[in-house]
């Protein structure tokens, strides 16, 4: 039997294996997959994040583009605000580093760390004892652990009893996209909000990574149109301040929703990343959220190997989570809901709290150690 399986082994469950090796446990991650992904997304990590990955050894430094500033506005309406690392001495505020780089660091990392990866391990099914966990794969094959961390998105999580979610559709879809602009982005991120949504450009190498929020009609017209008429609609929505675009690659679309788990724990098992809090992409919360699950798992696996998957670990767990957890689901639906929707707060009242934030350096430096560390325990 072992002491820990990991059900997902894409960002969070792979992290929290490397961060947790040093316990001693016995610990082995189970992958659907048949192979490494080879992802095209981009991903942005916060400079904790960074920190994490490098306490893993798996940061991928030499894919990554630091994030100097964040510049934050709304279209149609006075107020903007500009966070800058330089100010919360830091040497980024975040990074971009594309998915399948982060992947690759760590599938090298977990082999040097002892923790096995098994690829074509679908979970079937799961049961939970007193004693242990037992996933049920589709090989036949049956796993036993003292801990089962479900970090596979959720599907796993939802077969077992007394686990439910609670999904929001926003209605929306997100547009994303490699955008080139005449002119170089000198670590800036741009988060502008429209009456449609959000609008996010991030520094990826020498181009930007696109979020564009927009309704489900309006986003296939969006996918629909030839390069040069996308180029001009998104440099009217967008206005000039990252220059001109010129060029867009690798359009696609997904829905956003807002999806929450009932609780993180259960029997034997912890629930992290996406599998208990999927959120909408807006400022970035998501991936980084997750790994503070993954690293909280590995702090008290190394602090209390002897009690993985325990209720004392367990409950230690929930209380350690509790608060960032909910605070980051909030802040992120907040900002959606807030800045989208004129009937709850107006354009200048948006704009009021925009200026307040870029004259008040304590609120903003508030602002941007919220959205790097997450709500302190």
């Amino acid at each position: 039997m072992l002491d820990v399986a990991i059900v997902g082994g894409g960002p969070v469950g792979a992290t929290l294996a490397a961060l947790a090796a040093s316990s001693g446990l016995s610990i082995e991650v189970l992958e659907a997959r048949s192979a490494p992904s080879g992802d095209r997304r981009i991903l942005a990590l916060s400079h904790a994040s960074r920190e994490r990955l490098e306490d893993a050894h798996a940061w991928p430094a030499a894919s990554a583009t630091p994030i100097a500033s964040i510049h934050i506005s709304q279209r149609g309406g006075p107020g903007r605000t500009l966070l800058e690392a330089a100010e919360q001495g830091l040497p980024a505020l975040g990074y971009t580093v594309p998915y399948a780089a982060l992947e690759s660091e760590l599938a090298r990392r977990l082999p040097e760390c002892g923790v096995p990866v098994r690829y074509g391990a679908a979970c079937t099914g799961i049961r939970l004892m007193n004693d242990a966990a037992c996933v049920e794969l589709a090989s036949g094959e049956e796993v036993r652990a003292r801990l089962l961390v479900i970090a596979d998105g959720g599907s796993s999580a939802a077969r077992i009893p007394g686990v439910a979610f609670t999904e929001k559709d926003y209605g929306q879809h997100a547009v994303v996209g490699a955008v080139r602009a005449d002119r170089p982005h000198g670590g800036r991120a741009y988060e502008r909000f429209t009456p449609q949504g959000p609008m996010a450009l991030l520094p990826v190498q020498d181009r930007h990574a696109l979020v564009w929020t927009a309704d489900p009609e309006r986003a296939r017209e969006l996918l629909a149109l030839e390069e040069s008429a996308f180029l001009a609609a998104l440099q009217e929505a967008f206005g000039d301040r990252a220059g001109r675009f010129v060029s867009i690659e690798a359009r696609n679309a997904f829905p956003l929703k807002l999806r929450t788990v009932n609780s993180p724990v259960a029997l034997r098992t912890v629930i992290v990343g996406n599998a208990a809090q999927a959120l909408h992409p807006v400022a970035g919360q998501g991936l980084n959220l997750g790994l503070r699950d993954a690293a909280a798992v590995a702090d008290l696996l190394r602090a209390l190997p002897e009690a993985a998957g325990n209720p004392r670990m367990l409950d230690a767990y929930r209380e350690a989570r509790r608060r960032d957890a909910s605070r980051g689901v909030a802040f992120t639906d907040l900002l959606v809901s807030v800045f989208s929707d004129g009937r709850r707060i107006p354009t200048w009242g948006r704009g009021l709290a925009l200026a307040a934030f870029d004259v008040l350096p304590p609120a903003r430096r508030l602002l941007a150690e919220r959205m790097i560390y997450g709500a302190p325990s």
